[in-house]
Order: C-alpha cells, then structure tokens, then sequence
C-alpha cells in the first residue's frame, strides 16, 4: 500500500494535490493500492477523487506515524506536512515539498540523519527548487505544476455579472474575520460606485468558520469537489491564492482578483503579486483602490481573458517517481 498523508483541517489543498496525484498512479498501475490518512473528516473531494484510494485513515499529525499499519508498505508520501516519527519507518519516505520562503525548507528536514529517499516539487525548475544537498533527499524532482482540468463553464447569459469569492474560509479560524471584512468592504464601495447591477455568490465549505461568511454576499454555497467548475463559470473571481486555487483559475479565461493571506510557509503574497497581473490584479492591502478600481471595470463591461499556459500538468510525473520507489 502506498499511503499519502495530509493535514486538512483549514483547507482543500493538500487533499487536492494529493488526489490529482492518486489518480496519475492508479491509471499508469490500477493493481496499486493506496490509502489517505488526514487529520480532518474528508470532505470537498469528489467522488472519483476519493474512489481512488482503498483505505481511508483519520490520525491527528502527531500520530499519523505510529498509527499507519505496522509491516513494509510500498511508501510513505507527505504532503507539504512535518510528521513526528515517519523517519523510523521502514517504507520508502517521499515528501511533496511546495514552494515556500527559503528559511522554512529546514523544518522539512527528516531528524536522526535521514534523508527522504524522494523530494517532488509540484512546480517548474525555473520557478522555485529549494536548496538542498543529498543530506536533505536523495532525489529532488521538479515534475511541473500539478493541477486538474476545468469542466465546461457553464456560464449564465442573463446580462447580471456574477462574482464568485472564494476565500476557502481565510485558512484558520483567526484570519476569517479579517479576510471577510476586506472583502465585504470592497463589495460595499462597488456597490456605491457602479449603477449597473451584479450579484456576488461565496463559495463557502461547510466547515469553514462562521466568521468567513460574507454579510455582502447575495448567495452562499458549499461547491463540493467541483469549485474548479464554479471558477469556469463566473464572470469575476475573487480568490484567495492558495496553489491550487490560484492554478485552477490561471487554466479559465474568468478575470481573477487574488487576496493574499498572510501565512509563514505558504506564501501568498508574493503568488498573489506573481499571478495576480496574469490573470487580472492583485489586491494589495494597503493600496486597495486600485483593486477596486479594477472591480469596477470588470463590473461596468466584463470581458474573458487569456488563459495562462502551464504546460503539461507534473501529475504523471509524480506518480511515476512514486511508483519507481516501490
């Protein structure tokens, strides 16, 4: 059994990442079998997501290790996670390592001298490769980004511009709040500043705190696996910019408005001032009018954009590496 571990109590994205993954490694070896083990309910994946894996897991991060089945397993995989313990497995160790500002990469570092036998970095060479030696992995890949598809758009011809906002809850319960009032600040003016009506729509999971709901929102929903179709579909997105979210909007022509969360090992401030201009702006927190000016205009006469192109996705590639550890 090949077993992948996440930490999903504040978001999709590991899960997201993995899952794509999973589905590479059961289509290029169907007899594979491979277990998920998270810290959280499963939730927000869509059904051929979870079909994949053959054994589903619940362990807090702390007792993920010890509580994976005892005996040789095919390999271990963590995502973008520190697992106490996992160096005294005897499986095969791989680690989803996701861009992150350089000083935080030491914390990946297996103890006891211990290297992972394999490092996959879910994005080009050319855009980030950490800076580590054969002490840190034996193998570090560079596979590409690792994304899913869009479903058709399904977009609306009534004329009303649709805003989808996306925030994924704002990561934990203490950065909700704050995110929900930027954006239902930003709602209010444009509100103010357009005659023109538009309809804002928060896609919202179920376990997000309540503080992330927006007052300014004119429909709340739970997207399910399928927020990569809510995106397509919209008019406007406002997102925050998480990996995967911030790919799955560069692969729609759907003008994107990106609101960083400020995290330690996540980064979104600098992806948001990196994708933002690509796919439509960034939203800087202590200039937001430009932001807003932007809205108004998307508002005032909505218009596709290009696509962004990211090359083949690093899925394939992550699973041959994986598999090649067995």
């Amino acid at each position: 059994v090949i077993w992948f571990l996440a930490t999903s109590k504040s978001g999709l994205g590991h899960l997201r990442r993995i899952s794509t993954i999973a589905r590479e490694v059961r289509r290029l070896d169907p007899a594979t079998t491979l277990g998920l083990m998270t810290n959280a309910q499963l939730s927000g994946l869509e059904e051929q997501d979870r079909a994949c894996f053959g054994h589903e897991a619940l362990a807090e991060r702390t007792e993920m290790a010890a509580s994976l089945p005892a005996g040789p397993g095919g390999a271990i995989i963590v995502d973008t996670a520190v697992v106490p313990g996992i160096d005294s497995r005897a499986e095969p160790l791989a680690l989803i390592l996701r861009e992150m500002p350089a000083e935080r990469v030491e914390a990946f570092r297996l103890p006891g001298g211990r290297p992972w036998d394999l490092v996959i970095v879910p994005n080009p060479s050319d855009h980030w490769l950490p800076d580590v030696g054969p002490d840190f992995a034996g193998d570090v890949a560079p596979v590409g980004w690792i994304y899913r598809m869009p479903d058709a758009d399904g977009r609306q011809a009534d004329g009303v511009p649709r805003i989808l906002v996306a925030t994924g809850g704002g990561g934990k319960a203490d950065g909700a709040d704050p995110l929900r009032r930027q954006i239902d600040g930003m709602i209010e003016a444009l509100r103010a500043s357009v005659s023109n009506p538009f309809v804002v729509e928060q896609a919202l999971a179920a376990r997000a705190p309540a503080d992330a709901r927006l007052h300014g929102a004119d429909k709340v929903f739970d997207p399910g696996g399928a927020l990569n179709a809510c995106f397509a579909a919209a008019d406007i997105v406002i997102s925050t910019a998480g990996y995967n979210s911030v790919l799955e909007l560069a692969l729609t022509d759907t003008p994107t408005m990106l609101v960083p969360i400020p995290r330690s090992i996540d980064d979104q401030v600098a992806r948001s001032k990196l994708w933002g201009p690509r796919m439509g702006c960034h939203l800087d927190p202590e200039a937001p009018q430009a932001a807003l000016d932007w809205l108004r205009r998307q508002v005032e006469a909505p218009a596709r954009r290009r696509r962004v192109d990211l090359g083949p996705s690093g899925g394939p590639e992550a699973a041959r590496r994986i598999l090649g550890l067995q």
